[in-house]
């Protein structure tokens, strides 16, 4: 049973990618996690290198996520004008006698700034370590505009090389549209997103209320129904999330950030 349930987990069947993308997508910090991908267009995460000119702050992000009671995810990041590191440890821990899963994975991502429109790319490497330890990698281009609505696009895999002998990671796109506006005692955010359309396209809705210090985010991706926050400081946060899911345990993360203004 329990096999079952980390390979449902870590071959997408949550409703997330198949390949590279995946740790990745799993690490996500837990306000980042209730978006489910409508992150890719707002301005201050990492899931988009587009958006990482137009960051404000240097914060460091632990992340710690029991993702529905069978896999355990540890990563930390550091976010800067411009600039993006991040490494991340997948645990499916002892699956069958004598078999494992643990997968090691990292990034690294720059972006510029041009007028309203920030352009960007990342190296991503996937090191599986158990059952065996292999080495991949791809690279990844992130455009995002800071008009009247936020648009973050996000092309995967333009060039990569797989640690399994004769697979083959594809190419991907996502999109994500986000408007954001100040509604009298709170700032509200809106948003959608296309997430994988050239391999297993899915939608997202989601939207996030900041109450001047505590946010509130729900998102909701096919099957898969989250909800969290953060309590926001000027130099620190603490963030949560749960995801729902109709045939899998309740899952959770909780994330710390520090942060230099």
């Amino acid at each position: 049973m329990r096999f079952l349930l980390v390979l449902l987990v870590i071959t997408g069947f949550t409703g997330w990618g198949i390949t590279l993308d995946t740790p990745l997508d799993l690490a996500r910090p837990a306000f980042a996690w209730s978006l489910l991908g409508v992150d890719l267009a707002i301005p201050g995460f990492l899931a988009n290198p587009g958006a990482l000119p137009f960051r404000t702050s240097l914060d460091l992000t632990s992340t710690f996520s029991s993702l529905f009671g069978v896999v355990r995810i540890w990563a930390a990041s550091l976010g800067a004008p411009g600039f993006c590191a991040e490494g991340i440890l997948v645990d499916g821990g002892l699956i069958e006698p004598n078999l494992s899963y643990q997968v090691w994975a990292g990034r690294i991502g720059m972006g510029l700034a041009l007028g309203d429109f920030g352009l960007g790319g990342q190296l991503r490497i996937l090191r599986p370590a158990g059952p065996q330890a292999l080495l991949g990698g791809a690279l990844d281009l992130g455009i995002f505009w800071t008009g009247p609505v936020y648009v973050g696009i996000v092309a995967e895999s333009l060039a990569s090389l797989s640690p399994y002998p004769g697979e083959k990671w594809p190419t991907d796109l996502s999109l994500a549209l986000v408007w954001q506006g100040d509604l009298q005692e709170f700032l509200g955010v809106v948003g959608v997103g296309f997430m994988d359309f050239l391999s297993l396209p899915t939608w997202v809705l989601a939207g996030a209320l900041d109450f001047r210090g505590l946010e509130l985010a729900l998102g909701l991706r096919e099957a898969n129904l989250s909800f969290g926050g953060r309590v926001r400081a000027s130099w620190f946060s603490v963030e949560w999330a749960f995801s729902l899911h109709p045939d899998l345990p309740l899952s959770f993360r909780v994330s710390f950030v520090l942060r230099w203004p």
